[in-house]
């Protein structure tokens, strides 16, 4: 089965919505991360991909106040 490209944006489009209505024109996004698991058959291998440019402090930094909200 081939991979589902609007997973993503369906997911997308949902958060930018929730922004749009929690933010109003007063803000601006800063910086994005992607995690994508994917089940090939006999495995499941997890793939991620930040903004251009994002120090790697940045990002754990991100992945980490992720994993803290998570519980």
């Amino acid at each position: 089965m081939p991979i589902d490209e609007t997973q993503i944006g369906r997911l997308a489009a949902e958060l930018m919505e929730e922004l749009a209505t929690q933010f109003g024109d007063d803000a601006e996004i800063e910086r994005v991360a992607l995690i994508v698991a994917v089940d090939h058959g006999e495995q499941t291998t997890v793939h991620w991909k930040f903004t251009p440019n994002t120090p790697t402090y940045i990002g754990r930094g991100l992945l980490e106040q992720v994993g803290r909200a998570l519980g």
